[in-house]
């Protein structure tokens, strides 16, 4: 959901509640535009890409937080979408839920606001992914590994002679999706590279025999 289509839903949601105060004071589309720049200008390079901060506290003037009290739950809703939105779309790493909070401060003077923002770690949040086999079947990565081969029994079995019987592995090490070759003869390919054991990123192609895999992250 990009800017413009969170203006259009905002529009349609609180037309009613929000028509009477909104040619005075604060939109809900300015408070969108600065939340995505919060996150720009916010976000953490590390080794493993992008982190965005998940927490936004949006302070408010005391007229201001009055003309959005009986819509609050529906403009945080949209602005949480939104700031999800522009992460997965921007393939920022988030490190648990986004949560959009408005709060009142009152030496603020009216149409005046700030975001706070933090990064609020939560264990095992969107960890795992799913692999999206040739026949566009989902299989999920989550606590339990994920064998693929020739053997049946295996998680994932692909019929073809090229495969081994046990070939490779997917599985989650703390935050991590992990692809293993078990010793295969033909080996593992991901984004046309053989490997041995490397981590899964978003949209990587998984080629093992004639099938084309692709890991997708939650």
């Amino acid at each position: 959901m990009g800017l413009s289509s969170f203006e259009s839903r905002i529009e349609r949601l609180v037309e009613g509640a929000f028509a009477r105060t909104s040619k005075r004071g604060l939109q809900p589309a300015e408070i969108g535009r600065r939340l995505i720049r919060e996150i720009e200008i916010e976000r953490r390079f590390g080794i493993r890409g992008v982190v965005a901060p998940n927490v936004f506290t949006v302070i408010l003037s005391s007229r201001d937080y009055e003309d959005f009290e009986g819509i609050s739950s529906t403009v945080c809703s949209e602005l949480e979408k939104l700031a999800t939105d522009h992460c997965l779309q921007s393939h920022y790493r988030l490190p648990g839920q986004v949560v959009v909070n408005l709060v009142e401060e009152s030496s603020y003077r009216p149409s005046t606001f700030s975001i706070a923002t933090e990064f609020n770690e939560e264990e095992n949040f969107m960890v795992g992914g799913s692999l999206i086999l040739p026949n566009g079947q989902k299989v999920s990565v989550d606590k339990q590994a994920v064998t693929i081969g020739r053997m049946p029994g295996s998680s994932v079995v692909i019929d073809d002679p090229k495969v081994s019987r046990q070939h490779a592995q997917v599985y989650t090490d703390q935050d991590l999706v992990i692809l293993t070759d078990l010793g295969s003869t033909n080996g593992t390919y991901v984004n046309g590279v053989r490997v041995s054991r490397t981590e899964l990123k978003n949209q990587d192609e998984i080629v093992i025999g004639a099938a084309h895999i692709v890991f997708v992250e939650n």
